[in-house]
């Protein structure tokens, strides 16, 4: 669950994890690097920054590096282990009052 605006910086999840997400409401935005050996030794070098927000890692990579990826309402997204990515929740769609 996430509220409107929630944005988590690019990552690798840990421990070799795979991921899924599933949208019940509202709508994400995933920003996905390929983990090549040139982005993976970008990101490590954007990841020990120390101010990491000073600079988009998407603007670090070669162009056409970054994919921007959207689910919808009933969509499911799997992230294979090692794959480079950043989650932005854009909106949530509020549900309907029930009287």
């Amino acid at each position: 669950m996430s509220v409107g605006g929630a944005f988590t910086d690019f990552h690798i999840d840990f421990a070799g994890s795979s991921v899924y997400y599933h949208v019940l409401s509202g709508m994400k935005k995933f920003y996905f690097i390929r983990p090549t050996r040139e982005n993976l030794r970008v990101y490590e070098r954007w990841s020990s920054e120390a101010d990491q927000s000073a600079n988009f890692l998407a603007d670090l990579v070669e162009r056409n590096e970054c994919v921007v990826c959207t689910i919808l309402p009933d969509q499911t997204l799997f992230i294979p282990s090692g794959w480079i990515h950043a989650v932005y929740t854009p909106e949530v769609l509020k549900k309907e009052a029930h009287l």
